[in-house]
């Protein structure tokens, strides 16, 4: 069996509240950049990569995904998921995710702006150990993390842990994960087992600690930290 995936989950449901207005009559992932849908990179990159088919789960404002995707010319096959409600990052996965899985997924944000070789680097990395999971993983400054998250390594650079918003002075590194993983075959139980957040949602690191907690195995790649969109790229 391939480690190497072929379908993309890309999460593309959310309000996009940090980047009111704009977000009100534009959902994320087709606020422009220089003339450029956001997602438009971000389909290059995939393709660039190998990935063959990609699922964008959506929600707010879909209906104009549904139309974009329908005109994009990239060698993709490409579909919409719509998340019936704004539960969390777990459960937008759980909505794409086949039940008989077979292979391994990369799942994605949609508010990056992503190098072309972002998501290629990102998969030769998978293929060269021989852990479950892949994490994209950012430098952080320390005065962030409590607003962000931190990754607890073991002795031999396995990551053991993601830690959400850690308190002050507590996080176990200086890297925090990006929304950015890939996911092994037969997955869906954790997404499934996961429960609410203190926000009221269910988050994909939780499935993803719940995994390592069954003695399941991950790697982290440390990446250029992705930019995000700002009204001055449009």
């Amino acid at each position: 069996m391939s480690r190497q995936p072929v379908t993309a989950i890309l999460l593309g449901a959310g309000r996009g509240n940090r980047l009111r207005p704009h977000t009100d009559t534009t959902p994320k992932p087709l606020l422009p950049v220089e003339g450029r849908a956001t997602l438009d990179f971000l389909l290059e990159s995939l393709s660039l990569a190998g990935i063959s088919d990609v699922i964008v789960v959506t929600h707010h404002l879909a209906d104009q995904i549904d139309d974009y995707l329908a005109k994009q010319t990239w060698p993709l096959n490409c579909r919409t998921v719509r998340q019936q409600e704004l539960s969390g990052t777990a459960d937008a996965v759980r909505s794409a995710l086949p039940a008989d899985n077979t292979a391994p997924i990369l799942v994605s944000a949609t508010d990056y702006l992503l190098a072309r070789e972002f998501y290629a680097e990102f998969m030769q990395f998978h293929a060269s150990h021989d852990c479950g999971i892949s994490v994209s993983l950012k430098v952080v400054p320390e005065h962030e993390l409590s607003k962000r998250s931190s990754v607890r390594f073991d002795p031999q650079q396995n990551i053991t842990e993601i830690v959400e918003k850690p308190a002050s002075g507590t996080a176990p590194s200086h890297y925090a994960a990006n929304l950015l993983y890939i996911l092994p075959a037969g997955f869906l139980p954790y997404l499934e087992a996961t429960g609410k957040s203190v926000r009221g949602e269910s988050e994909l690191q939780e499935a993803v600690n719940r995994y390592l907690q069954n003695t399941g195995t991950a790697r982290g790649l440390i990446q250029a930290t992705p930019s995000e969109w700002t009204p001055e790229l449009a």
